[in-house]
């Protein structure tokens, strides 16, 4: 009997410890992830805090300021366009009132073409030699079209070239860009309200500009004038007023040497796809 009761109480302190020890597994789970619960939902309110009333203004501050200047540039780039499109508008109306008081003055003094009138053929590059690509160029109209040995070959930023040989339906275009030429193109430089002549007689591929031997008396011009045919190359050749290029040097000469200047040429000789032969309309 007395053993017996001995059990029973031992098997009740076991069933006590174990019950107590469960319920501090228990505690111990619940508050240790009520902890972490907290310490989430702690971290994330800081987090949202930092990043509305830090980032979020900062980002928005800055964006504007970005928009700002976006629409600035835009602004600007407008008033530009806007400015050239008036001075285009000036330009055209003063045109058209210089070409009706030239008109008149033609039929006063019974001229009928000056040196700058000229009407152009379009055509296009059918060849360009990889060993010739700066020398070079082989257009799809020739005599049949009345193309001549001379004529200026021009595109919608310049002269180019001349052409040096014809065939019935084709003709091969020198170009400016070749160190080889041989031939040397009259121009005339304007520089302020004045007017300088000279020879284009060299293309230099290393700094990509003209040499001009100058043949008036120079002794100053502006970086940026413009390099023009002058239209003294006889008939059959150049006619007066085609753009070439704008000066970018200028070497002063003494007794022993000659004035040259440097300009760069006005076309782009890398895309040559569209051209035009230009003649003299009283050359037809």
């Amino acid at each position: 009997m007395y053993k017996k009761n001995k059990w029973n109480k031992h098997n009740k302190r076991i069933v006590i410890v174990t019950i107590i020890l469960v319920l501090f597994s228990v505690v111990t789970l619940v508050t240790s992830r009520s902890a972490s619960g907290i310490e989430t939902i702690f971290k994330d309110t800081i987090a949202n805090i930092e990043y509305y009333v830090i980032k979020a203004p900062i980002e928005y501050v800055s964006g504007l300021f970005n928009e700002y200047s976006e629409m600035k540039d835009v602004y600007e780039e407008n008033a530009k366009l806007k400015q050239k499109l008036d001075d285009l508008a000036r330009e055209s109306a003063m045109n058209d009132v210089l070409t009706s008081e030239l008109n008149q003055l033609k039929d006063i003094t019974k001229i009928k073409y000056l040196p700058t009138d000229y009407q152009v053929k379009y055509t296009t590059v059918i060849t360009r030699d990889a060993e010739n690509w700066t020398n070079e160029v082989t257009i799809n109209i020739g005599k049949l079209s009345g193309i001549k040995e001379g004529m200026a070959v021009i595109t919608a930023q310049g002269m180019i070239g001349t052409v040096t040989s014809v065939s019935e339906i084709s003709s091969t275009v020198s170009l400016l860009s070749s160190e080889n030429s041989k031939s040397q193109l009259p121009v005339m430089i304007l520089s302020g309200d004045k007017e300088y002549y000279g020879l284009l007689n060299r293309y230099d591929l290393s700094t990509k500009s003209y040499r001009i031997t100058l043949l008036s008396d120079v002794e100053k011009l502006e970086n940026g004038a413009k390099v023009v045919t002058s239209g003294l190359g006889g008939p059959g050749k150049s006619p007066k007023g085609i753009l070439v290029g704008t000066v970018d040097g200028f070497t002063l000469g003494d007794d022993a040497t000659e004035s040259v200047c440097t300009a760069k040429p006005s076309a782009d000789f890398n895309s040559l796809n569209y051209v035009a032969v230009v003649q003299r309309v009283n050359e037809e």
